[in-house]
């Protein structure tokens, strides 16, 4: 009887640890493809008509972007970050403990982990969106941005504070929630 008791339990256990799995695999597929796509638009909007272009368009797509990758998925599919250009971006409270923490462990090859929280209803998983350098354009120093860029910014994001940062800095994450 013991012998049952402890082979159900074992296998209770590997059922658990194969849907936490799984979550993660389908979060960063979702990530993967919401980044990819994000990219590839912007970089066209870039050579089509520098940032010029890019920003007006990310102003008004970026959102709803990620909003219908999410209901395509059966997700919420969210891009948070401590420094929002888009107040609808910023971090919760509870966020920005998970923020902070992702941010401190960091590895030496500079490498963020990703973060699964799960609850009764819900599995979330966080996964690092880091500064490369194309971005530095619209996200740099300021000493980096063109001087049209800021002007576009400045109207776009009036209270814009998605600036001074540097190529491998966690610049937000993308925050994928699925349901039980």
């Amino acid at each position: 009887m013991k012998i049952g008791y402890i082979v159900l339990l074992i296998l209770f256990f590997l059922q658990c640890q194969e849907s936490t799995t799984n979550y993660e695999s389908l979060a960063i597929s979702i990530a993967t493809e919401a980044k990819a796509n994000l990219q590839k638009t912007l970089i066209s909007k870039i050579t089509e008509g520098g940032t010029k272009l890019a920003i007006p368009f990310c102003h008004e797509n970026a959102m709803l972007f990620s909003e219908n990758l999410g209901k395509k998925n059966g997700v919420n599919l969210k891009r948070i970050t401590d420094k929002p250009r888009n107040p609808k971006n910023a971090l919760s409270l509870e966020e920005s403990e998970i923020f902070l923490d992702i941010q401190k462990r960091k590895t030496l090859d500079g490498v963020f982990p990703n973060q699964l929280i799960s609850s009764d209803q819900t599995v979330t998983v966080y996964i690092p969106i880091v500064m490369m350098g194309q971005c530095l354009q619209c996200h740099g120093k300021p000493g980096e941005i063109s001087k049209e860029t800021q002007t576009i910014l400045g109207k776009l994001y009036p209270n814009d504070k998605a600036i001074g940062y540097e190529v491998g800095q966690l610049r937000g994450l993308f925050s994928v929630r699925f349901q039980k």
